[in-house]
């Protein structure tokens, strides 16, 4: 499990900590694999600690009465899920999880993250890090939904992609533009996952994508969306959010 270990230092749960506060765990655990389509969790299903995604992709959705969802989010190898309901009343799952493609993940009993926080403050410094950060990106997300018009959403969303890829390179937009003059961001999952993380049908996604196009805002490769005309698109956004 040697390779677990070096896998879960550079997490976010596990960042700084050392090795002896969590090897045993490592030693002990299993990797749990789930397929395309296939439920890692259900709403109403019991959390019992914290799930950390080793590979793959995972959405947290919605899903309303008629089978009908909506994608709230969506994980990647490092992300966690379940950390929310750690000190909560009730632990039960408000979202399911479906794994996106083929998915492995290792699960931390509540009991064992409590031993390793006696062990470790840096655990505790780590989970609300993590907990802080979701309620941060929770705040983006309903921005980017409070937008009135697709295209607003879009935008917003687009733009949000561009932020998070500057801040991993460690660069701002200002120093980016002015090596380029313009900025390519890839889409994280396919066009109809992305819509229904933008709570809007598949179609009408890609014909506001088109539209955007023909207007000089971006231009679509696959994945790829190069965003042509920064200017636009914070405008568009700032104009409707203002006023």
């Amino acid at each position: 499990m040697r390779k677990l270990c070096d896998f879960l230092a550079i997490t976010k749960l596990f960042a700084g900590l050392n090795h002896k506060v969590y090897g045993d765990y490592c030693e002990q655990t299993n990797i749990h694999i789930y397929w395309k389509g296939e439920f890692i969790a259900r709403e109403g299903d019991v959390s019992s600690g914290v799930g950390i995604v080793l590979e793959g992709q995972v959405a947290k959705q919605k899903y309303s009465s008629d089978g009908d969802y909506s994608t709230l989010d969506l994980l990647e190898a490092g992300d966690t899920f379940g950390e929310d309901f750690i000190f909560c009343t009730d632990n039960r799952f408000n979202f399911s999880l479906e794994a996106v493609s083929a998915v492995k993940v290792v699960y931390v009993r509540r009991e064992d993250l409590f031993e390793m926080i006696n062990r470790s403050p840096q655990m505790l410094s780590n989970l609300l890090k993590l907990l802080s950060n979701h309620i941060k990106e929770q705040n983006k997300r309903i921005y980017t939904l409070s937008q009135r018009t697709l295209r607003q959403k879009i935008s917003a969303y687009l733009l949000e992609l561009l932020d998070q890829q500057l801040i991993a390179e460690n660069r701002t937009l200002e120093e980016a533009t002015a090596i380029v003059s313009t900025q390519a961001v890839e889409l994280p999952a396919s066009k109809e996952v992305v819509s229904h993380l933008l709570a809007m049908p598949r179609p009408s996604f890609s014909r506001e994508l088109i539209s955007m196009e023909k207007d000089g805002l971006i231009k679509v490769s696959g994945r790829v969306i190069w965003l042509m005309d920064l200017a636009g698109l914070e405008n568009g956004i700032l104009d409707d959010f203002t006023s």
